[in-house]
């Protein structure tokens, strides 16, 4: 009996029977035209790319090792004809294209809308710095566009309640993205602008991908941002991002977060330690006003104390006692000058007088007694000096001297002989010795060799 259950299979198994039939009905490479939206390059240099047109999109991966072959590399915007393999990736079951080559095929559509109506609104003057809003220092009520759900309306809250607990805050609900994304924040902020009683507004929403963020890139969206009577700021997408909404806005924040910090410029706290400021001021004001008073009060006494005729009075005996102490020093300076006068002559007579100068000269002529007597000596003990110093000479270059050394000098006819060529044989010497004389006759003669 044959069973009647059907067969259970698993999900490896269902993803492989797919990748099998999407392979085998693109066989071989096709060609596939769109614009790149997202791009995302892991560490190990693979590139991630989402390709779509305008109404579908689809992943694709490009290897490290086909990157630098590529004639023409991957940005977000540009509208491509990849050469690839269609193929399923049986890990999640999705499928994707695999990049053999790539090409552009132009500008994407997207991009070159936004690069034109970007260029339109610059020429008509509607970026220009001139035309932005200042922000008010100290806002009362912010108005705030954006989605109802997600995290972005409560970072906005949380930032705004820290910052400045007391002020008023309206949320007014949008789209963030879609086709009716635009005209619903076009109405609130119209809804805004007539109530008039709004300070600043926040438009907002969390990042997300190229196509998400089209409908910010609407001409009437931008024109009346541009025609608000209220200052705007844009928190749009990632910091990255950049939309025509942010370029024409008052302000553009890179996270919604900053755009509260910006509608708040100055804090709470900011309030409060300008408040300790402006007390501090005040008390150095009041301080400077009293000392200026007390400093009136002194000099008005003063003044006062001068005029009376009393003090007055003082003023003069004070005057008299000091043209006193002046005359009495001036006199005591005179006498002083007089009296050294006086001793300056006394000194000049003494110099004059006889008995002086016969002491002094009598202390001249010892005096030159004593260095004549003293020139004297020296010249006698030099004189004496230099004749023991001859007689030492004549000593020691007599040669008779030599002869207390047991040296002899020989004579022939009267005549010193130091050589044997002065002698013959049976020559008659004379050889003379420290205590006498010896008669010789010459026998023999030898050479020294």
């Amino acid at each position: 009996m044959q069973s009647t259950e059907k067969k259970i299979f698993s999900v490896s198994e269902i993803n492989k029977y797919a990748k099998d039939v999407i392979e085998y009905s693109f066989e071989g490479y096709s060609l596939v035209e769109g614009e790149i939206s997202q791009m995302q390059t892991s560490q190990l240099g693979h590139i991630y790319i989402t390709l779509k047109d305008e109404k579908s999109s689809v992943k694709c991966t490009l290897w490290s090792s086909r990157v630098e072959k590529l004639q023409t590399h991957p940005k977000v915007g540009l509208k491509a004809i990849i050469k690839c393999k269609v193929t399923l990736y049986e890990k999640t079951g999705s499928y994707q294209l695999d990049i053999i080559d790539l090409s552009s095929s132009g500008v994407g559509k997207f991009h070159e809308l936004f690069e034109r109506l970007k260029i339109k609104l610059k020429n008509e003057g509607l970026f220009d710095v001139k035309f932005k809003k200042e922000l008010p220092i100290y806002p009362k009520l912010v108005s705030i566009i954006t989605s109802l759900s997600g995290s972005v309306l409560q970072d906005i809250l949380k930032i705004l309640q820290r910052r400045l607990p007391v002020i008023n805050i309206d949320i007014y609900a949008c789209n963030v993205q879609g086709d009716n994304c635009s005209s619903s924040i076009i109405e609130q902020l119209i809804t805004i602008n007539k109530k008039n009683t709004t300070d600043v507004i926040i438009i907002a929403r969390g990042g997300g991908a190229l196509e998400d963020l089209i409908e910010y890139n609407n001409e009437f969206l931008a024109r009346q941002i541009y025609n608000s009577e209220i200052p705007i700021i844009t928190a749009i997408g990632h910091e990255t991002d950049t939309t025509i909404a942010d370029l024409v806005s008052d302000f553009r924040a890179a996270t919604p977060s900053e755009a509260a910090e910006i509608a708040t410029t100055i804090s709470s706290d900011d309030i409060k330690n300008n408040c300790y400021e402006y007390v501090n001021d005040l008390n150095n004001i009041i301080y400077n006003f009293l000392n200026d008073l007390r400093n009136n009060l002194k000099e008005n006494k003063n003044d006062i104390d001068k005029k009376n005729p009393i003090t007055r009075i003082n003023n003069n005996f004070q005057t008299i006692d000091t043209f006193y102490e002046a005359l009495k020093s001036k006199l005591l300076s005179k006498l002083i000058y007089e009296r050294d006068k006086i001793n300056l002559v006394k000194i000049k007579l003494k110099n004059f007088s006889p008995n002086n100068k016969i002491t002094i000269a009598e202390s001249r002529i010892n005096e030159n007694h004593v260095k004549l007597k003293n020139i004297l000596k020296s010249f006698i003990d030099k004189q004496r000096n230099n004749i023991n110093l001859n007689r030492n000479t004549l000593d020691d270059i007599n040669p008779l001297n030599i002869l207390n050394k047991g040296y002899s000098v020989v004579y022939k006819n009267n005549r010193v002989i130091n050589k044997i060529l002065d002698c013959n044989i049976n020559d008659n010497l004379e050889i003379k010795m420290i205590d006498g004389k010896i008669y010789s006759k010459v026998q023999k003669i030898k050479k020294n060799n």
